[in-house]
């Protein structure tokens, strides 16, 4: 393995496990207790976390894990580690599009909403977020998964 190729598999790797391990937080905890308030609490406790520097790192961690991902999937000798480099960016894009195309703008909308007053569509948006939560977690897995197996697949 070159120290190139070394370099990019622990970046995407590491980038990667750190977006899984903020999801996976989520899903196990933060996710449950949030779904388990009554609207006024649900919005008011939404409200108090400041997604506002989140939501841009965890962006650019993903995009730039992609990106260094499909380098390292170009730089790999080996046509099923370069193929496993694929998919863990795909991986790793899957992630970021379910964010900014669902669960961002359902956040955005939630930090708008009067607790005393209850949102239309509430529980819909509601299901919607917590959906779009599974699946940016478990493509993160796929994502985690796929940075693992190539990174064993050049070293061995």
């Amino acid at each position: 393995m070159s120290t190139t190729l070394a370099i990019l598999s622990v970046w995407v790797l590491t980038a990667a496990g750190v977006q899984l391990g903020t999801l996976w937080i989520m899903k196990l905890s933060i996710l449950p207790m949030l779904n388990a308030l009554p609207y006024n609490r649900y919005v008011n406790t939404c409200q108090l976390i400041d997604m506002h520097v989140f939501h841009p790192i965890a962006v650019w961690n993903g995009v730039i894990a992609a990106i260094m991902g499909a380098v390292a999937a170009y730089l790999s000798p080996y046509p099923l580690v370069s193929v496993l480099f694929v998919i863990g960016s795909i991986g790793m894009v899957a992630v970021g599009v379910t964010s900014e195309g669902f669960n961002r703008p359902i956040w955005r909308q939630i930090e708008k909403w009067s607790p005393s007053q209850t949102a239309a569509q509430w529980d819909q948006k509601r299901f919607n977020w917590h959906v779009a939560h599974q699946i940016r977690t478990y493509a993160a897995i796929v994502a985690v998964g796929a940075f693992v197996a190539a990174f064993i697949g050049d070293v061995a």
